[in-house]
């Protein structure tokens, strides 16, 4: 679309569909036509995105990390929008003249060239909303003038090849992220050193992250006990139990050069022992995994 045509004195389906631009006399209108709308897609096992050029105003990306929700984030290159509310809105083709728009989100937003984010069920729908032609718009007022609405549409054309590609990205992802998996804690109970099936799963998340993550290099593997018993009893209990969770991650295929493995005895509490829950978290493994590059 032309920047002449951008500038648009019509009545628009915002009038039915958000009352409080009922009363706006123009309308700014952003979206990319038939000979320049792209989707450009990019991703790995940690992160995937689709990306989506708005000439004149700036970008769309629907964005997928591993372990989080999907998010559509809209960055523009400069201050169009103003404060006030925005509005994420699922428009009909031209070629379905009979179906209604639909709010999908309303939502406070500052202003200051600051981008429009929306995470979870929103930007699913928004997604959906794409895939079956129809076409999401963000419209708010104008940064300078509050009686002129911009509207900012998600062109379908282009879409359905672009977004095959993004769902394959999105089943190659990994159930979890660095910053879900660098802490993990293991709990016993009194006496034991057996890992549970729960244990075990968080133990397999570690392994398969560590895997696949070449800039993981250190695992660090501290055991701990409560301080009922002796301490040097408790000293042996903690060295077994780090030594069940370091043999687990080694027949994971764990790379024995990445693991330090260490035991603490009673030493270290992460809370009281004066209770029994204070006992029960002390009676522990943790398993910290370190970066190239972190301290």
């Amino acid at each position: 679309m032309g920047i002449t045509q951008q500038l648009l004195l019509r009545t628009v389906f915002l009038v039915t569909a958000c009352a409080p631009f009922s009363q706006v006399n123009a309308l700014t209108h952003y979206q990319s036509g038939i000979t320049d709308s792209e989707w450009l897609l990019s991703g790995d096992i940690f992160s995937c995105s689709l990306t989506h050029p708005v000439p004149h105003y700036g970008e769309g990306h629907f964005i997928k990390e591993a372990g989080e929700p999907m998010k559509f984030v809209l960055q523009p290159t400069n201050e169009k929008l103003g404060p006030g509310q925005v509005y994420i809105i699922s428009q009909a083709p031209d070629w379905s003249p009979g179906s209604k728009p639909e709010t999908l989100e309303i939502l406070p937003y500052p202003g200051y060239g600051l981008t429009v984010e929306v995470g979870g069920k929103v930007a699913e729908r928004m997604l959906t909303s794409l895939d079956r032609g129809r076409h999401p718009i963000v419209t708010g007022t104008a940064w300078e003038n509050n009686r002129e609405t911009v509207e900012v549409g998600l062109s379908n054309i282009n879409f359905a090849p672009a977004y095959n590609e993004f769902r394959r990205c999105l089943s190659g992802l990994l159930p979890v992220n660095y910053d879900q998996i660098a802490r993990t804690a293991a709990l016993f109970p009194s006496n034991g050193v057996k890992l549970t099936e729960r244990i075990k799963s968080r133990l397999d998340l570690v392994a398969l992250y560590v895997s696949s993550d070449p800039s993981v290099e250190y695992i660090y593997i501290d055991g701990h006990s409560d301080v009922l018993g002796s301490r040097r009893e408790n000293r042996e209990l903690s060295k077994l139990r780090a030594e069940i969770v370091t043999t687990y991650l080694l027949q994971k295929g764990v790379p024995v050069d990445k693991i330090v493995s260490r035991y603490h005895g009673e030493r270290y509490p992460s809370a009281s022992n004066a209770t029994a829950e204070g006992r029960e978290r002390n009676r522990r493994v943790t398993i910290r995994l370190e970066r190239s590059g972190e301290n």
